[in-house]
This record gives structure tokens, sequence and C-alpha cells, in this order.
């Protein structure tokens, strides 16, 4: 791979990244407290000035919903139009403080009274991420022996975790150590955002109620 887009907005602070034979040419960060679909086309613009990429990498989350749907249709679209592969990583893999270190733990809030874990090693997420109740995660990252980072804004109560922000360029570092028949591979999957919960439908009690009139 010659040159790789790299798109990150799982969290407040989005970014764009481009890397060039073997090195980094390129960052864009931006501040939108998640409102993305505004803010990502002008640096993907700056980014995209230098030419069409030979692979364009988003990161999947776990983070902001909406944000990583914003990141993942920008990637596709540039996909599409120049006719270049589309992959995901886990935007945990692309901790800027954490780039280099062989293993860590991230930890963060699951809502609805639950948080996450997961594990990294050597570039990839080898376990989670694992949503449990603050008790129970609180056993189990206190039994992790090395560093451990957050997603959020502050740490949570149970433990002492760095916060942190994914990056764009060290999502395109990761992207470019990938071989091309890895590549081949994560371009064949389709690139959804990585869930936290099963995605599930709810169906507002109006419509049901028309439905049974309608029966």
């Amino acid at each position: 791979m010659e040159t790789i887009l790299a798109i990150e907005t799982s969290t407040a602070g989005g970014s764009v990244a481009r890397y060039e034979e073997g090195r980094v040419v390129e960052v864009i960060e931006f501040a939108s407290d998640r409102q993305h679909h505004a803010m990502i086309f002008e640096p993907l613009r700056v980014a995209l000035r230098r030419g069409a990429p030979d692979v364009v990498v988003v990161g999947t989350g776990p983070g902001s919903y909406s944000g990583i749907r914003v990141g993942i249709a920008a990637g596709l679209g540039i996909s599409l139009a120049h006719g270049v592969p589309l992959i995901g990583l886990p935007s945990l893999t692309a901790l800027g403080e954490a780039f280099g270190q062989e293993r860590y733990a991230v930890t963060g809030d699951a809502r609805r009274g639950a948080w996450w874990y997961a594990e990294v090693e050597a570039g990839a997420m080898v376990l989670g991420p694992v949503v449990e109740e603050e008790e129970a995660m609180a056993r189990r990252v206190a039994a992790w022996p090395g560093h451990v980072y957050t997603l959020d804004g502050v740490s949570p109560g149970y433990c002492a975790a760095r916060p942190v922000r994914p990056r764009a360029d060290v999502l395109a570092c990761r992207a470019g150590a990938l071989t091309e028949q890895a590549v081949a591979r994560a371009a064949a999957v389709e690139t959804e955002p990585l869930y936290l919960r099963a995605p599930f439908i709810t169906v507002s009690r109006k419509v049901e109620g028309l439905k049974r009139a309608s029966v």
C-alpha cells in the first residue's frame, strides 16, 4: 500500500490522516462534540487534495454511534468514488498514548448502568468488548497487570484509567502495517460500528396501536 486515508470519528475529537510510503504526511484534527456530519468534509477535502488514496481505513469504535456511522459513510463514499478498498479497524487500537505498547486494556461507560472492557495486544483487539456491571468490571480491571485507558473524558470510579482519544494518524499506521492479504480480507467484510450490545429496533406504542387497529 502506498497511500492510506484514515478517518477517526468515534469521539468528540475527530481526525483525518494521510499516510504515504510508510509514514504519516498529514493529520487534521477537529472538535465537533460528536456532530461530525457538519465538520468532516473540510478535513477530507484537504487530505484528498494530494490525490486519491489506495486504501481508506475507518475507526469502528466503540464510541459515538452516530459519529462512527458518519465516518463509515464518508469512507464508503471515497472508496466508491475512487474504486479503492474500505476497511475498518477498532478505534481502541489507535490510541496515541498507547502506540508502541505491546499490551494495554481499555474500559469505559457502556450506559444503562454497565461498563465495557477490552484488551489490545500487538495492535489488535484480543479480548472484548466485554460489557458488565460495575462490581464485576472493577474486579476484572483490578486483575489486569498493565496500563489501563479510557475513551471517556474522566476515569471510571472503579479504577485509575488514563483518558485518551483515538487518532487517525495511529489508525493509518495500524493499517499500514497490514499485509495486502489482510487488507483484502478486511475489505471483503462490510464495515460496521463495533457494537457494545447487539443492535435492536423498538416500535413505538403509537405505531403498535395503529397496527392493532388495522387488523
